[in-house]
């Protein structure tokens, strides 16, 4: 289906530029994946050059992604859609299960129980990436967005590149910290050391800033915190608790052994999974720019230092 279509007035004009003038809420990135994926076409001729220059007079058509659900396996899972309409939907995702298909899993992820229970799912995120916005770690919980349509996938980009999405986890972490609100920033890259870990530099990477404030403490060597994300960087939350020195309970990635082992904290041990729930959001509708809020239930394995508070929705 043709999205839109458009004559150059341009005498010359890269085709991603023309592009991103005239499509005002879709990303250069965005329209980069269009062109290269073919869902451009310059004269009715299919192409996949952004660079490509173009003159006055020409025809541009841009085409809707297809999401061809032929080439990812329906994977029968339980999906808690906490709201749907025609453009979004908001899911609770469980822990221990992928987003998205990937190198050593391709078929029990996110995205394949989505594509047997929502009906339609943006295209833009690629064909092992419908719906896809945002993600969540494979063992984090929490609220999703997922995009129904191209339209919507875009407007909620837009909308997570100019910080206008705002998002609150919660998490346990080792310790106690000395002020009961702060800030954590710094830079995050790639651990030359590790390839799937991340770490917070001083100068090197992407800006990553990170607000927290203590909710209460367990035993006076576990916390609760309300954390909140100011900027969108993988691994964030998980790498800036650790880079504090005090790590998220259960986290087998960002760890630090010698906390672990500490007697007094032995008995949180059983935990297997990093305590760390994506619990609310708030944007704006895709369509209808109403203020949207929604909160996500945490999981029955949080609900031990839960009570006594807001989030322990039983």
């Amino acid at each position: 289906m043709v999205l839109k279509s458009f004559y150059s007035s341009n005498e010359k004009i890269r085709l991603d530029i023309f592009l991103k003038n005239n499509l005002n809420n879709f990303t250069r990135s965005f329209i980069k994946k269009l062109i290269e994926a073919g869902n451009v076409s310059v004269n009715n001729l299919i192409i996949k050059k952004p660079s490509l220059i173009i003159k006055a007079g020409t025809l541009i058509s841009v085409e809707e992604p297809e999401i061809r659900k032929d080439t990812l396996k329906s994977f029968d899972f339980p999906i808690d859609i906490i709201y749907e309409d025609n453009m979004i939907a908001v899911i609770n995702k469980p822990a221990g299960i992928s987003v998205h298909p990937s190198k050593g899993e391709y078929e029990k992820t996110l995205v394949n129980a989505l594509v047997g229970k929502i009906s339609n799912l943006s295209g833009i995120g690629g064909i092992e990436r419908p719906g896809i916005v945002h993600r969540l770690d494979k063992d984090t919980s929490g609220i999703m967005l997922i995009a129904k349509n191209d339209e919507s996938h875009n407007a909620l980009a837009m909308q997570f590149k100019n910080r206008i999405i705002k998002k609150t986890y919660i998490a346990f972490v080792y310790g106690v910290f000395q002020e009961r609100t702060g800030n954590i920033e710094g830079f995050i890259e790639r651990d030359p050391k590790n390839k799937i870990k991340m770490k917070l530099s001083k100068t090197k990477g992407k800006h990553s800033a990170t607000s927290f404030k203590t909710v209460k403490t367990i035993d006076g060597i576990i916390s609760l915190l309300e954390i909140n994300p100011l900027t969108g960087r993988t691994h964030q939350i998980r790498v800036s608790m650790l880079e504090a020195g005090h790590p998220i309970l259960g986290d087998k990635v960002y760890k630090k052994t010698e906390i672990r082992n500490k007697n007094e904290f032995k008995k949180f041990n059983f935990i297997d999974r990093q305590m760390l729930h994506a619990y609310k959001i708030s944007f704006l509708h895709p369509k209808t720019s109403e203020i949207m809020i929604f909160i996500a239930k945490p999981p029955q394995d949080m609900l031990w230092g839960l009570k006594d508070t807001e989030y322990n929705m039983i």
